[in-house]
């Protein structure tokens, strides 16, 4: 499983349509001027494959285009992936675009639409490429996180920009940057097949294991204890049973089996409080239950008696102002004529004109009604007073029970020492037999020595051989043994380059990321090695190389490299030939020929299982290169054409 590049698509804001149409299996050469957008290829097709940021160069790519999109070769048929393009000055887009069919036709821009999230995206090519289950466990004492390897650690082996292969200090793709290095560590045993799947589960089963040990080996040390220092604890249960009668032989145990046995016969007693004890505890509680009663009571009648004083006081004050007026009234005489209609004063003697004042009938009607109100408030005075007072007797009668009750309770608890020794001496014999009770509850949870170390053994024996299989040494020795492989092609491959110390082994470093020469005088890295010739020979052979092992062993990589700019090196920086070799010298020009026809031999050898995207300055006129070419970005033919920028410009104004 995995999958290579059928067409890189770019659609313009009006809907235009541009292609450029790859070959599996083959050396695909964009041969180009310099600003044409090859190097931007790279870029377009990394953000297809789910780069969570947009590095496609800000210009006429980034203003003319609206959608770009990747058709791709899967193993039971064709994928095709497509993502907006940012806007200028915006990072990314998370418009993507995704179908997968047997055959696909590739779709207009009005077809296209958010069909998935950039998680499932990488989800769903790492899938396509065979990435299956995996993750890298750090080695012990490191604080790095695990890490599970997907189709964006992959793509670290498939592309070589145009600074990096160029790099004497950097082998892959983005190892300048932070954290990269690691991870391409971390992950390259994954993907070279000394990690695989059944790494995995062995992993998993040791984990277990190894919980399971903690768990055996937790139990074992508290049978230990039981044994060891838990037969100090049960020879001072069974002395402090001894001290309360609970245990009546005068010599120890000596075994921690005789312990157990003699702790079993002492749980059966049983605490039994004294009688007197009993009784005097009941009296007391009767006591507190009856004091609760009487608080009550005396609340309640307290209550009462406050609310009949304030009753009292009212009344009082009623009947005194009533009599006064009455005596006001009635002393004066205004009432005794017999004219019950008066019509003037009988003060002033003026005139009553006003029908609606009150004529003497009326004025001698309330005062008799006064009067009489009056006198009953005055008789009924002393049966308020017997209430009250009968309520005070009943007050201070409850304040002497509360008194007898209180000395009592005191009494009581403040009887004999006797009774409250015995008292105690039943709570001590009490906690003891508790004690005695959790201690013996303890034990049949724990199983026999001998069984326990059986099993320990066992599982020590089963870790011990998975620890051998996927200890870090192991790793590294497989991982050595096919760096050693590996290391063959490039030895190979360097001598037709004619490569600098190609007559010294050569070997690629997994933990500096580098190539190494192992020359009379040492190791030579690569970037001890001088001219930018070698240095681009040496990530060609490094690449092929690792390439030929992914095909080899059906490693999830996706099949195809992307390189820009290899002949850089030869061609004056401040030149932009037509891309024929006649203007460099001819020592270059036999180095540029070596470094295409070695292309050409590794994509022969590996096909149809690999593919080679190459963009260059390059445009040799021999036929095995032009068979080559898949497309000529020169005399105004780019990779945006130069109507769309225009069309852009129309489309703001």
């Amino acid at each position: 499983m995995s999958f290579q590049i059928l067409d890189i698509v770019l659609y313009s804001k009006k809907g235009e349509s541009r292609v450029v149409k790859l070959q599996p299996g083959a050396l695909n050469i964009i041969t180009g001027a310099s600003k044409t957008g090859k190097t931007a290829l790279i870029e377009i097709i990394d953000y297809c494959l789910g780069s969570s940021e947009c590095y496609i160069p800000e210009g006429i790519i980034r203003r003319s285009t609206s959608w770009v999109g990747l058709r791709l070769l899967v193993d039971k048929g064709e994928v095709f992936v497509a993502r907006r393009v940012p806007k200028p000055g915006v990072k990314t887009s998370f418009e993507i675009y995704y179908d997968v069919q047997t055959k696909i036709d590739i779709p207009s821009l009005n077809e296209l639409k958010t069909t998935t999230n950039l998680q499932t995206l990488e989800l769903l090519l790492s899938k396509h490429v065979g990435i299956g289950e995996n993750i890298h466990e750090p080695p012990e004492g490191q604080t790095r996180k695990s890490l599970q390897a997907n189709i964006r650690h992959a793509l670290f082996f498939n592309f070589q920009q145009q600074s990096e292969i160029i790099s004497n200090k950097h082998l892959f793709h983005k190892q300048s940057e932070e954290w990269i290095p690691q991870a391409i560590r971390d992950v390259l045993p994954f993907f070279l097949g000394a990690v695989d799947e059944d790494y995995i589960r062995k992993m998993d089963r040791l984990r277990q294991l190894k919980g399971n040990l903690r768990l055996l080996e937790r139990k074992q040390m508290e049978f230990e204890a039981v044994r060891g220092s838990g037969l100090t604890k049960a020879h001072l249960l069974l002395s402090e049973s001894q001290n309360l009668g609970l245990f009546p032989v005068s010599d120890l145990p000596q075994t921690w089996e005789e312990c157990v046995t003699a702790l079993r016969e002492i749980r059966q007693e049983s605490v039994n409080p004294d009688k007197e004890v009993l009784i005097e505890d009941d009296e007391f509680e009767r006591l507190q239950q009856e004091r609760a009663h009487l608080i009550e009571d005396y609340k309640l009648l307290k209550t009462e008696l406050e609310a009949a004083k304030s009753l009292d006081t009212d009344r009082s004050s009623y009947a005194k102002e009533s009599k006064e007026q009455v005596a006001r009234l009635s002393t004066i005489g205004l009432f005794q004529g017999n004219d019950e209609n008066l019509v003037v004063c009988p003060v002033c003697q003026s005139e009553l004109k006003n029908d609606a004042l009150p004529n003497v009938s009326q004025l001698r009607s309330a005062l008799t009604k006064v009067e009489k109100q009056v006198r009953i408030t005055t008789e009924r005075s002393p049966k308020m007073q017997q209430a009250i007072r009968t309520l005070e007797s009943s007050i201070e009668d409850i304040q002497r029970k509360l008194s007898d009750n209180r000395e009592a309770a005191e009494a009581i608890q403040a009887n004999n020492q006797r009774l409250q020794d015995v008292r105690d001496r039943a709570t001590r014999r009490a906690y003891i037999l508790g004690r005695v009770e959790l201690y013996l509850e303890s034990l049949p949870q724990l199983q026999e020595t001998s069984d326990l170390q059986q099993k320990i053994k066992i599982l020590l024996e089963e870790i011990k051989t998975l620890e051998e299989e996927t200890s870090n040494e192991a790793i590294q020795e497989k991982l050595q043994s096919i760096v050693s492989i590996i290391s063959y092609d490039m030895n190979s491959w360097a001598k037709e380059l004619l490569l600098e110390h190609s007559e010294f082994p050569l070997r690629l470093d997994t933990k500096k990321l580098t190539v190494i020469a192992d020359t009379s005088d040492g190791p030579i890295a690569m970037d001890k090695m001088g001219s930018g010739e070698n240095w681009v020979g040496y990530h060609l052979i490094a690449h092929f190389a690792l390439h030929k092992w992914f095909v080899a062993k059906h490693r999830p990589v996706p099949r195809f490299l992307v390189i820009d700019q290899p002949s850089q090196v030869y061609f004056p920086a401040d030149r932009d030939l037509d891309g024929s070799l006649n203007e460099i010298k001819d020592e270059d020009r036999e180095a540029v020929s070596r470094m295409f026809k070695l292309m050409v031999s590794v994509i022969e050898s590996l096909s149809p299982d690999f593919q080679i995207v190459l963009t260059d300055h390059a445009d040799i006129r021999e036929q095995w290169f032009q068979n080559c070419v898949v497309e000529r970005w020169r005399g105004g033919t780019k990779l945006v054409p130069i109507e769309w920028d225009t069309q852009e410009e129309n489309i703001e104004s």
